[in-house]
């Protein structure tokens, strides 16, 4: 099944709507950007537990697609069906579909982005994941694919909160939602003093193509301590559709290897004007 052609309808209905009417609001597409299912560098193993909850009218079966660094892993396996107003939850989603997939394709030791996507009906669902390993863990919405969330033609995004020194890192992750679609993004860190952290750097993702790097390295950043940073990314070439690249940040403590999840926002300074805040 082409998701190209499946998510056209949702689009076509979202942009009906009001920006933060749907940016996270159920819908009938999601996709959570990073799933894992590893051993952990200090001990343990890394799961993404996901929750899915159905808001009716009817039960509804989800479709499961996984894109890796290596490129598509599944293409396309059904969980459910979830009766409405249900949730369920499964502890290793990536677990999971390896048991779903009959062919000898690698899920264990893999981490990448999971789409989820009713095919069968208009019921909308809402998916909560969390990367866990024993006491440790992070928590990803699911995104609605809306330009609200994505990156495009003058439409950059920024990741607050990086990070490098003794005590913790921070990475970088970013997946191309589209499938026939090539973008070229780059990457510019700014210090508390809107200096640049290093130079900036460039990645190129064909259609569903899944990336994650130390943000640090790939700006030459090699040494050195930094806190306050933020990250500006923004498309050079690629156009400007909503089914564009997600990006997110995460910080890892460098003695617990504790986790946590940094959200991509829309930078509004350079890009698409953002609305007014409502009046209190």
């Amino acid at each position: 099944m082409k998701r190209g052609l499946c998510i056209v309808a949702f689009l076509v209905l979202a942009a009906q709507l009001p920006l933060w009417g749907y940016d996270t609001s159920p819908s009938t597409v999601q996709i959570v950007p990073e799933v894992i299912w590893a051993v952990a560098t200090g001990g343990g193993m890394w799961v993404t537990e996901v929750q899915i909850t159905n808001f009716g009218p009817s039960p509804v079966s989800i479709t499961l697609f996984f894109d890796t660094v290596y490129g598509p892993a599944s293409t396309g396996y059904i969980i459910g069906p979830i009766p409405a107003n249900n949730s369920v939850k499964y502890t290793n989603i990536l677990e999971t579909l390896d048991g779903l997939d009959p062919t000898s394709q690698v899920y264990y030791g893999r981490v990448g982005a999971l789409w989820l996507i009713n095919l069968s009906g208009d019921n909308t669902f809402q998916v909560q994941a969390q990367t866990v390993n024993g006491d440790y863990g992070k928590t990803f919405p699911g995104l609605n694919v809306v330009m609200g969330n994505t990156l495009g033609l003058g439409r950059p995004m920024m990741v607050q909160g990086l990070v490098r020194n003794t005590m913790y890192r921070t990475s970088i992750g970013i997946y191309n939602s589209s499938s026939s679609v090539t973008y070229t993004v780059r990457f510019t860190i700014y210090n508390a003093t809107y200096g640049v952290v290093g130079a900036y750097f460039d990645s190129t993702l064909g259609p569903l193509a899944f990336r994650s790097f130390s943000p640090f390295t790939q700006a030459g950043a090699m040494t050195g301590n930094y806190d306050n940073c933020w990250l500006y990314v923004e498309v050079i070439s690629g156009g400007t559709a909503a089914d564009a690249p997600l990006v997110y940040g995460s910080i890892a403590n460098n003695y617990t290897n504790d986790t946590y999840a940094l959200m991509a926002k829309q930078y509004g300074a350079g890009g698409t004007a953002l609305p007014a805040p409502p009046i209190r």
